[in-house]
């Protein structure tokens, strides 16, 4: 079961945050599943998938996002 967590950002700072969510990532030592994003205006929606719930938890509470399933 993949735990999906799910993030929204202005659109405008689509560039920075992509960057700062993969250094998290890696500062962490999290492998996502998969990592997929639309980009809309004036928000932008990324969607995270993680095997390991805690660490989906994790990626969702430092970035303000809300786990999906």
């Amino acid at each position: 079961m993949l735990h999906v967590v799910e993030i929204q950002i202005a659109a405008d700072k689509f560039s920075d945050s992509i960057n700062r969510l993969r250094g998290w990532l890696d500062g962490n030592g999290f492998q996502p599943k998969t990592f997929r994003y639309s980009l809309l205006d004036p928000i932008s929606v990324i969607h995270v998938d993680f095997e390991i719930k805690a660490e989906a938890h994790a990626f969702a509470q430092a970035f303000g996002g809300v786990m999906l399933i």
